[in-house]
């Protein structure tokens, strides 16, 4: 099980918003012109905390959107984001698109706070009101068109309104996301969506499907490493006379990665005995 802090929804929006910056846009419903590049999280400036924005970007005009990921949308955050925002101008004078974004809390729409010689504003977009259910269908309609799809969509899709408890929602998800061409892009969006959904589904069911998920990692590296040949002889053979020894390095390549006793045992033939003895070898050796 992968281990994730409290700070998931931050990690998710970060890394997948990186990735997939090109369709961040569309994603966030927003009538701008196109990314063109990253900008700098860190304004070091006298007398001021050491808090970072989360993700800004370059715009075609000359302009920046600075997007922040907030569970609760206080007048605090507000006044900590105009602060960013200041610092932000003073140092590119260009204009600023601030957006918001909450799993579940809130209203979407703009946010102000007024000082009366100073107004700010940011945009607040709330997952929790998108339509789920809707999303699923245009996902799935699109997949078997052979259409490309926005990765953020399925991403952020668990903590959208749905008519589907949260963990039949999330597996929904994922079987979308099975259907990605390219298996880097289809591993790294189910990996953000498992670790965005440790917050709204049992431990069980996520410690599931993070096995599925790594137990396909861990295939596609024996298969890079040559070891599924191994692994084919070994169900072929069984416990032929005098493959012991292959069979014997294939089990220990598959144990050092992490593989557990019973897919072993299917994959070399070899039984429970020896490979709970091969794995005790392995961890002494570590």
């Amino acid at each position: 099980m992968k281990k994730v802090n409290h700070q998931n929804y931050d990690v998710v929006l970060k890394e997948a918003f990186s990735l997939f910056h090109h369709k961040s846009l569309d994603f966030l419903g927003l009538s701008l012109p196109p990314i063109v590049s990253f900008m700098e999280t860190e304004i070091a400036e006298v007398d001021t905390t050491d808090d970072m924005m989360d993700l800004n970007f370059r715009l075609e005009d000359g302009s920046i959107l600075h997007l922040e990921e907030e569970t609760n949308l206080s007048r605090k955050d507000l006044i900590r984001f105009a602060h960013y925002d200041l610092r932000l101008y003073n140092r590119y004078q260009a204009v600023i698109h601030t957006v918001v974004l909450t799993p579940s809390t809130g209203s979407p729409g703009t946010k102000v706070f007024n000082t009366g010689n100073l107004q700010y504003n940011v945009i607040q977009l709330v997952l929790g009101k998108r339509d789920g259910d809707r999303l699923i269908s245009e996902i799935q309609s699109a997949l078997e068109r052979g259409e490309t799809v926005n990765e953020l969509e399925l991403i952020f899709l668990p903590l959208m309104k749905s008519t589907f408890p949260p963990d039949a929602l999330l597996r929904k998800t994922i079987e979308l996301e099975k259907q990605i061409p390219k298996e880097e892009i289809r591993n790294k969006v189910r990996e953000l969506t498992l670790i965005l959904a440790n917050r709204i589904v049992d431990k069980e069911i996520l410690d599931e499907l993070w096995e599925e998920l790594q137990m396909l990692k861990i295939i596609k590296y024996a298969e890079e490493k040559g070891m599924i040949k191994g692994i084919e002889k070994g169900r072929e053979e069984g416990k032929e006379e005098g493959k012991e020894e292959e069979r014997m390095a294939v089990a220990k390549n598959l144990l050092s990665l992490g593989m557990d006793e019973d897919f072993v045992i299917q994959a070399t033939g070899l039984d429970k005995k020896c490979i709970r003895t091969l794995k005790k070898s392995l961890n002494n050796s570590i």
